[in-house]
């Protein structure tokens, strides 16, 4: 019954706070690096929020997000290099995405378990194949932003969307939405049996998770379809939360900050073995800690402080 109550203020305040003073570190001088890598932290953070909210609470492993925030990617660009403005431009990338994913879920989420799987591993090498194709995304050349945007917008655009892809999770890990996707998750049958619309649900939860991924893609000023339809970009949004901790809200937040830091390590010391890196990364966390970094803290924590109590009490006794 824990998914069912309602999300702490504490919780849904915190992410605002920490989103405000994510987006103000320009105005306190911090350097370029550190705004470069508070911007790829929020990245990764609304990549891996946008998998944990479909794959996190349903247990339905997709490699389709990378694609459809490459899609987003092409949708933004293609309709700010047409003369839009810069919010319906956002918008459509998130309504493109969106309208990928109701075709992937139409015709695969019947499917269970390694079916699903490799079929949004079809979707993301047939999305790259027809992207190299088209003239209209530029072909294999891919497309770039002919619009000249301030620095500090991406940031700032960035950082909201991270910061409200975690809202949400948040508000749908409490919520009933969220407590019918756990059942799912636990036993689908089961859930069938006791009259959740498991198809619908994970249709809608499938669509919202597309188009926070489709508006994360929304400032790549150089498309190349290699890169962005790369495997890579859906192992990282299946990294974060299963680093930091699947089907809660601020797992993929350590799980985001993580990543970048173990990038930045990588990057001087091993750039040529990053991707072996994060494997072996998730196939720890998945031996030791099976919940992620973040519910395996917790109850570090609180075992702790179970331990601690007797003690309390021992000494009080004594005195």
């Amino acid at each position: 019954m824990e998914a069912s109550k309602v999300a702490p203020v504490g919780s849904i305040v915190m992410p605002i706070v920490v989103a405000v003073v994510a987006a103000l570190l320009p105005r306190f001088g911090a350097s370029s690096y550190v705004q470069i890598l508070v911007y790829y932290t929020a990245y990764y953070l609304a990549l891996g929020q946008a998998w944990n909210l479909m794959s996190g609470m349903t247990g339905y492993v997709s490699f389709a997000h990378g694609a459809l925030a490459g899609i987003g990617s092409y949708a933004t660009v293609m309709a700010l290099n047409a003369g839009w403005t810069l919010a319906p431009a956002v918008l459509a990338g998130a309504v493109v995405a969106l309208l990928a994913s109701l075709v992937i879920g139409l015709t695969s989420l019947r499917l269970r378990g390694i079916s699903f799987t490799f079929t949004t591993l079809f979707f993301q090498a047939l999305a790259l194949q027809i992207l190299r194709k088209l003239p209209a995304t530029g072909g294999p050349g891919g497309l770039t932003l002919e619009e000249i945007l301030p620095i500090w917008l991406p940031q700032l655009l960035m950082i909201a969307l991270a910061c409200t892809a975690t809202l949400v999770m948040l508000l749908v890990r409490h919520s009933r939405m969220g407590l019918r996707l756990l059942a799912i998750k636990g036993d689908e049958t089961a859930a069938l049996s006791l009259g959740i619309a498991s198809a619908r649900l994970k249709l809608a939860v499938f669509c919202a998770s597309a188009a926070i991924a489709g508006a994360a893609g929304l400032f790549t000023a150089s498309l190349y379809p290699d890169i962005v339809f790369s495997v890579d970009v859906s192992l990282i949004a299946l990294a974060v939360p299963l680093i930091g901790g699947a089907a809660t809200a601020f797992g993929p937040v350590v799980g985001a900050l993580f990543y970048v830091g173990i990038g930045e390590l990588l990057a001087v010391y091993a750039p040529s073995v990053h991707v072996v890196a994060v494997g072996a990364v998730l196939l720890t966390v998945m031996l030791f800690m099976p919940g992620g970094l973040l519910p395996f803290l917790t109850e570090r924590t609180k075992q702790k402080r179970r331990r601690g109590e007797p003690r309390a009490v021992t000494r009080e006794v004594q005195q």
